[in-house]
């Protein structure tokens, strides 16, 4: 009986621990409007996230609650761009938050992506940025041409239709955008391109290892606690194999090529990964920043790709603008070929073109929270310490005030004429959160992204060929995990003959 009585208070004291805990975290942010299950539990945002669907849920929100309001018991979101470069600011008291952790997973030291200390985080970005600016890699443009190339040969080889002669061959170009940025960030990384679109197929699984483990390890980093059991061995064991093969080859690729740039014998190459030993990182430091380049770095420039062909693709005036651009400036000798990259800078509806389609399909969506070990104020409202601030993504890019009343529609013209209600300074500095502020939180692979894009919307996508969607009511399959993914992006291809 008294065995019994101990368990019966034992149990009531857990229980009222339980209620008073998740009562004060009500409470703290009990200020801060948002929906009522996203007050008590964070399954609310775990269950959105799980379906890749919360971006876009999220910013739907916003027009009911404001510019901040309430995702999860300890989670805040806002839409208000001054909010970001505040939580971004290399100066600012923000750091990244626990959600961070969850990109680590089992490795021995954190990298660039998942270390949160904002010190540790300078110091080791320092060591990546020459390698990521081009300054230590040998041929980088001509690298870009090599898989641009490629990628042009595989469309005359296998998906180009023809009317006349009654053939039809549709090719995804959403897989297709990956195989080439895959291709070109592999060559980089480590001098050794994974030929992708030589063999026109995913050679070391990088798709299916992104899709197959994106979105479990994003939805299940909005529960920290569940970081552990994924490094357990047994946990790991029952997760599907087949949708990890790509991640495991990938790691012992980055393992096995890093090994070389050490020893005795060791490799020296003018590379990315050269470049990172050449700056101080250690074997282990240097393989985990190639794993996490490739696996992140191809995918972000690929949803640039797709989305912005998409947008054109949907939008047939802007297609024909942007084309004549092309043809004239081929025309004037004003570009080469394969294209320069400054001559493609000097292209202003190719660039508008390209702001317009990362504006409104940002490859990063969120959550990206921000902590602060001290109170802070965010858009005139109280944050508690330790408050994961995140960003709503769509809302800040299609935001009215700063777009104009047209904030949803794609339409590059925005960014090339004088508009009455629209500051072209807010519009640029908004845009460019794209790639995160400048300083401690910009995207490192900014200048590669760029360099690819600028040339192939000219040489692959419009100079030589015409798109059609081949599905208009259902063009695309989109989920958003952090990262966006597309999937089934048909297009009809056919060759033009208006230059040679």
């Amino acid at each position: 009986m008294i065995y019994l009585s101990l368990i019966v208070t034992l149990a009531a004291l857990f229980f009222t621990y339980r209620i008073l805990s998740r009562t004060s975290r009500y409470l703290r942010l009990a200020h801060i409007p948002g929906p009522l299950p996203a007050k008590i539990t964070t399954l609310w945002l775990t269950y959105h996230q799980s379906t890749g669907s919360l971006a876009r849920h999220i910013s739907s929100l916003s027009k009911r609650y404001g510019p901040i309001y309430r995702i999860a018991p300890n989670w805040v979101i806002t839409s208000d761009p001054a909010a970001i470069r505040q939580l971004w600011s290399a100066r600012g008291p923000w750091h990244r938050g626990q959600w961070y952790d969850m990109f680590r997973m089992d490795q021995p030291v954190s990298t660039v992506l998942s270390e949160r200390d904002n010190h540790k985080h300078a110091a080791l970005k320092a060591k990546l940025l020459p390698g990521y600016s081009g300054k230590d890699v040998d041929n980088l443009h001509e690298a870009v041409d090599r898989r641009v190339a490629d990628l042009v040969q595989l469309i005359e080889r296998k998906y180009l239709s023809d009317d006349e002669r009654g053939v039809y061959r549709p090719m995804d170009l959403a897989e297709k955008a990956t195989f080439m940025t895959q291709d070109v960030i592999s060559e980089l990384a480590i001098g050794r391109c994974f030929e992708c679109l030589v063999h026109d197929r995913d050679t070391y699984g990088q798709m299916t290892g992104v899709t197959g483990s994106l979105p479990l390890v994003i939805t299940l980093a909005t529960i920290p606690w569940t970081l552990g059991l994924l490094q357990n061995p047994l946990v790991r064991a029952l997760l599907p194999k087949e949708k990890l093969e790509g991640v495991v080859r990938q790691q012992e690729l980055a393992k096995k090529q890093a090994a070389e740039r050490f020893g005795k014998d060791k490799v020296v190459r003018r590379d990315m990964l050269g470049s990172f030993v050449k700056h101080g990182l250690g074997h282990t430091n240097a393989w985990l920043e190639t794993f996490v380049q490739i696996g992140a770095g191809s995918d972000t420039t690929a949803t640039a790709i797709r989305m912005t062909m998409f947008h054109l693709m949907s939008s047939p005036g802007s297609y024909k603008r942007l084309q004549d651009e092309i043809d004239a400036a081929i025309r004037e000798g004003r570009v080469s070929s394969p294209i320069a990259e400054e001559e493609a800078r000097r292209l202003p509806y190719l660039q508008a073109v390209m702001k317009e389609g990362l504006r409104l399909s940002s490859p990063v969506m969120g959550l990206l929270p921000r902590i602060c070990d001290t109170e802070q104020t965010v858009c005139g409202v109280r944050i508690p310490p330790g408050t994961n601030v995140c960003w709503d993504a769509i809302s800040i890019f299609r935001n009215q005030e700063t777009f104009g009343a047209d904030a949803d529609v794609f339409r590059p013209e925005r960014w090339l004429v004088e508009m009455e209600d629209v500051d072209k300074k807010s519009m640029e500095f908004v845009q460019g959160l794209v790639f995160g502020t400048s300083g401690r939180f910009e995207c490192l692979g900014k200048g590669i992204a760029m360099l690819e894009l600028n040339k192939v919307f000219v040489e692959v996508l419009l100079r030589r060929f015409d798109f059609a969607l081949v599905n208009p009511l259902t063009p695309l399959t989109s989920r958003d995990y952090s990262l966006s993914l597309q999937t089934d992006l048909w297009a009809r291809i056919t060759r033009r003959h208006v230059h040679s």
